[in-house]
């Protein structure tokens, strides 16, 4: 390579003049484009992170109560199905029925 000593009173070739502004705005294009990786690269995973798992353990508590519930329903189905216990007590408490004969005192 070649290299050349330029003086600052001596004025630069058109030229020279041309590449150094292309070099300028390349390098301001070139920061521009660095930027938003350099901040994507160094944005913080934790705090997506520690979302998401809060997330996660709410959906877990969710799903835990639904559970329980469905259990309880099923369970009773069950009773309504196979034990007629259940079921007149039920008819009495909850829909208000007596038998033939019976009187019900309600306080």
């Amino acid at each position: 390579m070649n290299y050349r000593e330029v003086r600052a009173s001596e004025p630069q070739r058109g030229w020279e003049h041309w590449v150094r502004a292309f070099l300028k705005i390349g390098r301001f294009i070139l920061l521009l484009l660095v930027v938003p990786v350099v901040y994507v690269l160094c944005d913080n995973p934790i705090d997506t992170q520690t979302a998401m798992r809060a997330k996660l353990e709410q959906l877990k508590g969710q799903r835990n109560e639904l559970q329980a519930q469905r259990d309880k329903l099923l369970r009773r189905m069950e009773w309504i199905k196979s034990d007629n216990a259940y079921l007149e007590m039920a008819a009495r408490d909850r829909l208000h029925l007596q038998k033939e004969g019976e009187y019900v005192l309600r306080f």
